[in-house]
């Protein structure tokens, strides 16, 4: 467990609450069990009392859709990670809340906090990562993809159709495993259908297994044996530029870039000297422009720390980037300004005292860019969740948004900043119970031309999912990182190159329900309409729509 990272953060913050004179007030940090541990991800919330020496002052509201938040159970011991799924399950161009309950339940609702018909689903084990969602078969119609555990074992692997039924001969059970993260989806075969990446616990080791949709495994090579247990999500892409993908995942001490074989790549597993992996997960991208994929991961222990490696395993110049305390952060790759040069964002554990530094804006050669970290200089604590961006005001650039570890008053905290790491107004927000390790995931759910932002945020009690609404208009750039590991297939690749207007539902698919969803937009005459860019909604734009329709793109 993190039991000297999380005893040093409550003394600081004890120590800095007794030398301020201020109002005391309910204060508390959480953390989760490593990896490694017998028990993994076992959340523990710490109070203390705290000082806060900052003003109160007036913001601009930003609130809640009608119905939301809404409250639901969770394991006494263990809480979601990882965020919410905002997708779109029944057809009608308007996005659902999909959320996985560790009470061992797959919600989801109408963007109006109606249930959709056939949920929640009762699992066998309790999901703790999101779902990935995607229509795996291509016949127009959504699947479910989740991932359950138990404390030890226990857990299953399920296919849901979008009605909430699970296909024929789902659950699987990987001997009785617990089956790790999400899962990723990805066409490794190139036959027109998604097979699943999945990690199996097998403590001390694990298992990566691919996976057909009618539930049959791929044999030859797999699954693949990992030197430890699985600790993130798999990413996926044609990393080496070779014109076939390559599986790059970790397990607790050694990382993998697999061919679809199951045979590792030149250069790799590796190590790094003093460093762990729990829970980071990695992000892909061509940082410098040469057509293959550099990987960005972060990494905990005594070389806690951002890292970017070449496809070979050997280090980007520049890199790594070292931490001064823990971290469990799945790094997140985007062109903030839509200048053609990327930029990579982490965060860490931070301390309670503060000034606290949270995350890191760095660009490609390692150089932290101007105004982050961003500190939080009245409460302390640290951003470990996947960190999201998306152009919520319309200008063109990104935003970022990060979670907290830390509440007030029973209060957490969702950050949103600009590119100069200045806190945007409304924020942060301020939802009942911790965000910690979740994270915003943002869409615009019910097609206004407001973006929303859904975040769960958890307490002793149960969890809240939190949709909230974005007052202003936004833009879709091609460049966001609105959910973790990207996109809901979960491949962890950062390609605005195969950002597709034609998927005006963005649920990785181009079919018939993009067609109802822009028409409902150029109807209301949304600006997310505005397919040929001119910045007027007309007639123009439905030829141009269709046209990138009929071309799948």
């Amino acid at each position: 467990m993190r039991t000297t990272t999380a005893s040093l953060i409550v003394l600081a913050g004890l120590a800095f609450a007794m030398s301020t004179p201020a109002l005391a007030q309910t204060a508390a940090i959480a953390s989760f069990s490593d990896a490694d541990q017998a028990v993994p991800g076992r959340l523990t919330i710490r109070d203390m009392p705290w000082t806060d020496t900052g003003s109160s002052g007036t913001k601009r509201e930003i609130s809640q859709m009608p119905g939301f938040p809404i409250s639901i159970g969770r394991h006494p011991n263990f809480a979601p990670t990882r965020g919410a799924v905002l997708a779109d399950l029944d057809g009608d161009g308007q996005l659902e809340i999909i959320v996985s309950s560790t009470e061992g339940k797959l919600y989801a609702w109408h963007n109006d906090g109606a249930p959709v018909a056939g949920f929640p689903v009762t699992t066998v084990g309790f999901p703790q990562y999101p779902a990935a969602v995607a229509d795996l078969d291509g016949d127009g119609d959504v699947e479910i993809v989740l991932h359950t555990r138990g404390q030890t074992s226990g857990g299953r692997f399920y296919i849901f159709n979008h009605d909430g039924t699970p296909l024929p001969g789902f659950p699987l059970s990987l001997d009785n495993g617990n089956v790790e993260s999400s899962p990723t989806l990805y066409d490794l075969d190139g036959d027109g259908q998604l097979e699943i990446i999945a990690t199996q616990r097998a403590y001390p080791i694990g298992y990566v297994h691919v996976i057909e949709m009618d539930g049959s495994e791929w044999g030859g090579n797999w699954p693949v044996a990992l030197s430890h247990v699985p600790t993130a999500t798999p990413a996926v892409a044609d990393i080496d530029h070779d014109g076939a993908p390559e599986i790059f995942c970790m397990s607790y001490d050694q990382m993998y870039l697999l061919q679809t074989d199951g045979t590792a790549e030149p250069g790799w597993p590796r190590g790094i000297s003093g460093a762990n992996f729990s829970y980071q997960s990695a992000a892909l991208a061509d940082i410098d422009g040469d057509g293959d994929l550099e990987i960005a991961v972060a990494a905990h222990q005594s070389a806690a720390g951002a890292y970017l490696f070449q496809h070979d395993g050997s280090l980007v110049n520049g890199w790594p980037f070292h931490f001064d305390t823990w971290s469990y952060c799945a790094p997140t790759i985007t062109d903030l300004e839509g200048d053609g040069a990327l930029e990579v964002i982490a965060g860490q554990a931070g301390y309670a005292s503060p000034p606290s530094k949270c995350f890191w804006v760095w660009d490609t050669h390692g150089a932290t860019r101007a105004g982050f970290p961003f500190v939080e200089s009245t409460h302390g604590g640290g951003s470990e969740g996947p960190m999201t961006v998306a152009d919520i005001n319309g200008d063109g650039v990104m935003e970022i948004f990060a979670d907290h570890n830390f509440t007030v008053d029973d209060q957490g905290f969702l950050f949103g900043v600009d590119t100069t790491g200045a806190e945007l107004p409304g924020f942060p927000l301020r939802p009942h119970g911790f965000t910690y390790l979740n994270g915003a995931t943002i869409a615009d759910v019910d097609g206004d031309g407001h973006d929303e932002l859904a975040v769960l945020s958890y307490y002793a009690g149960g969890v809240d999912v939190n949709l909230y609404t974005l007052p202003d208009s936004y833009s879709t750039t091609g460049r966001e990182w609105p959910t973790y590991h990207a996109r809901n297939t979960r491949d962890g690749l950062y390609a605005p190159e195969a950002s597709c207007f034609a998927d005006f539902n963005g649920d990785g698919a181009v079919d018939t329900r993009d067609v109802l969803a822009f028409l409902n937009a150029w109807a209301a005459s949304d600006a997310s309409s505005d397919c040929d860019g001119n910045g007027v909604v007309d007639t123009r734009d439905v030829l141009c729509f269709l046209n990138l329709w009929n071309a799948g793109c």
